[in-house]
């Protein structure tokens, strides 16, 4: 049985049907408008403290060390095509090349505005949001952000993995590749933020090194001070089983590569 794909292209120069113009809320060239730069809807993350990594796992989440967050702001989802689309717009960030999703046999769905942006590099993701004024959450803050308030659970939510509460390998979710974000409410965090397991793999700000958790800082870890070749991605994707989709589990990615994988969401001091 033939399967139906549609696509939409997101160009700086076009938009698809159905797609709104952003122009005409645009500022001075290359200035981000006002509503992406506004902070209020980002989850606001207390400070605290946790218990990153795992006591038994992968050899780059272990040991399992105690580390202090300071207060920070989060986006509550991953960044969409619709906002990345006006970045583009604005010709700071690069255009990515079109996707395509399927949710079963002869079934075509459009990725709208609504999904998240995938085939940023790390380096677009990190232009983005500094475009919005924000950056990049660092890899502390996002598995803090992932598992506050879950007595050291594995996902963003109470209790075991749960296929309801993710968009993970397969189409039994729905969703042969990215959904639209926020889709799975079962699996919003304490705070509210959507897609931390799951949808696309997200961008964090540091570059990765397998032995860090032997060698980190107590409080505010930001990654090794040195280039390693790659950065982290946490969080997991459509296309990955759950097991990468737990909260601890890191990806080791070099940051000019792209692929329908990997998107990212900003973060912000309050």
């Amino acid at each position: 049985m033939n399967r139906c794909f549609v696509v939409v292209v997101v160009a700086a120069a076009a938009c698809a049907v159905g797609c709104t113009s952003f122009a005409f809320k645009q500022g001075a060239k290359g200035t981000a408008p006002s509503e992406l730069q506004d902070r209020a809807p980002m989850a606001a993350i207390a400070g605290g403290s946790f218990e990153m990594g795992v006591k038994i796992g992968d050899p780059d989440e272990v040991p399992a060390h105690k580390v202090l967050i300071s207060a920070f702001l989060l986006d509550k989802t991953e960044v969409t095509l619709r906002d990345y689309g006006r970045c583009v717009d604005a010709r700071v960030c690069k255009a990515v090349a079109p996707a395509v999703t399927a949710a079963g046999d002869d079934a075509g769905v459009v990725i709208t505005d609504d999904h998240p942006v995938v085939g940023t590099t790390w380096y677009d993701a990190k232009k983005y949001c500094e475009w919005v004024g924000k950056r990049l959450p660092t890899e502390a803050e996002w598995e803090y952000a992932a598992r506050r308030g879950r007595n050291g659970g594995l996902y963003p939510w109470a209790g075991p993995w749960n296929s309801k509460n993710a968009n993970s390998r397969g189409e039994a979710d729905g969703y042969g590749r990215t959904s639209p974000v926020g889709t799975f409410a079962g699996g919003d965090s304490i705070d509210g933020v959507h897609d931390l397991a799951g949808n696309a793999a997200e961008w964090v700000n540091d570059w990765y090194d397998p032995t860090y958790y032997l060698k980190t800082t107590e409080r505010d870890p930001q990654g090794p001070e040195a280039p390693s070749g790659s950065k982290v991605a946490r969080g997991g994707s459509w296309s990955d089983p759950d097991h990468v989709l737990r909260s601890v589990t890191r990806q080791s990615i070099d940051p000019n590569v792209s692929n329908n994988a990997f998107g990212f969401r900003c973060a912000a001091n309050p």
